[in-house]
């Protein structure tokens, strides 16, 4: 009684709730003239991905450790945090669990190219992250830190284990990783940061953040320190000016991306692009990280629209690539075999809605669709004329 009452948190079913919790409730205070919880967690059902109860007549019966076999105890774990939404129940279905188990292949990918670089990584200390990059992803990780123990603070887990895919996933392997390719001196900083997000993910999934903590750092299991006793991440400041310039940087990636699809030079390397970027950015900081991932020999920094370029245009920057510089002749005879190809469509389409005896005696089904058709062909053609006329 002295170490145990009262507690702090009651985990339960929503189901049961009167009979067995109010009980508690009463009895307790009644007893002791104390409550014997502050906060009470009502954790939802698990039904079938149709929301149906698990029932063996049905057949529909979802055996967690079959589950376990095929999709790992982690990905299990990982899927009925993400599912538990609160007021909701949980449908469980395979699709959801196969994204649990990918996530667990990314983290490895991730260690295995980081070990590429380097074996072991030192533990995080903020002190020595002095590589843009490295600042970016710590600030980065810092935000997760800080929303994680939000939400788990309030009981939604759900919406910290969205925000740790997030991170881990959106972040760190699809943009981190990729970045540190034009930043090798990066690599070691990463390191120690995923090392520390293993810590963040460790009550979600505590057998593979064990392992790979435990592969990336110079020690092991039997001999070091389990992460399961670590000091669990703090929330720090987060760096926003250096968020605010990668954000600028992954733009104009994506940006010089687009653009190059409209050369037909999608994933191509291209010889020059330019860039028309706001005023306040790091362009010296930049230049590299665009270059390396926009696939781009030589990039340059405008502040006017270039003439005779293919132009795209994104909520922040204008990218050029110069007309002069590309053989516009395949490009072009592209776009006039389309627009050739839907003038014929638009007057094929005008021909039969104008038809009145068509228009009385179709399905009004077959109309609308005629009509939608329509609408997508000027559309479409609209485009395509702007481009041609961009290459005039």
């Amino acid at each position: 009684m002295k170490n145990f009452y009262p507690n702090n948190l009651l985990i339960t079913g929503f189901d049961i709730i009167f009979f067995w919790v109010a009980r508690m409730l009463m009895m307790g205070e009644n007893i002791t003239g104390q409550l014997p919880f502050k906060d009470i967690y009502l954790h939802a059902l698990v039904k079938d991905e149709n929301g149906e109860k698990m029932s063996k007549s049905k057949g529909n019966v979802i055996d967690p450790l079959e589950t376990i076999e095929k999709y790992s105890t982690d990905a299990l774990r990982f899927t009925l945090a993400v599912l538990a939404v609160q007021g909701r129940d949980i449908k469980l279905s395979v699709d959801k669990l196969e994204q649990s188990r990918n996530f667990t292949n990314k983290l490895f990918n991730a260690t295995n190219f980081l070990q590429l670089n380097q074996e072991h990584f030192d533990d995080l200390n903020p002190a020595n992250i002095k590589t843009p990059l490295g600042r970016y992803m710590l600030a980065r990780f810092n935000v997760a830190v800080k929303e994680t123990r939000e939400f788990m603070d309030i009981y939604r887990f759900n919406d910290a284990a969205t925000v740790l895919y997030r991170f881990l996933w959106g972040e760190f392997c699809d943009w981190g990783i990729e970045l540190s390719k034009a930043d090798k001196a990066s690599v070691a900083e990463l390191g120690s940061i995923f090392k520390e997000s293993m810590k963040l993910l460790h009550p979600f999934m505590p057998f593979i953040t064990e392992n790979l903590y435990m592969r990336l750092s110079e020690e092991s299991l039997e001999e070091g320190e389990s992460i399961m006793v670590k000091a669990y991440p703090t929330v720090s400041d987060a760096d926003d000016e250096v968020i605010k310039q990668f954000d600028l940087i992954m733009e104009a990636i994506v940006s010089v991306r687009r653009c190059k699809t409209l050369i037909d030079k999608g994933n191509q390397k291209i010889e020059k692009a330019s860039i028309k970027l706001p005023i306040g950015s790091d362009l010296e900081m930049m230049k590299p990280f665009i270059e390396k991932l926009g696939k781009v020999e030589k990039l340059t920094f405008v502040k006017a629209k270039l003439e005779n370029s293919v132009t795209d245009v994104s909520d922040n920057m204008e990218t050029f690539i110069s007309t002069d510089d590309v053989d516009m002749s395949a490009i072009i005879s592209k776009l006039t075999k389309q627009k050739e190809k839907l003038e014929k469509e638009i007057f094929k389409l005008n021909g039969m809605l104008n038809n009145e005896r068509f228009v009385a005696n179709a399905p009004e089904k077959v109309i609308a669709n005629n009509r939608k058709t329509l609408a997508d062909a000027v559309d479409k053609i609209g485009k395509v004329e702007a481009e041609l006329k961009g290459f005039a």
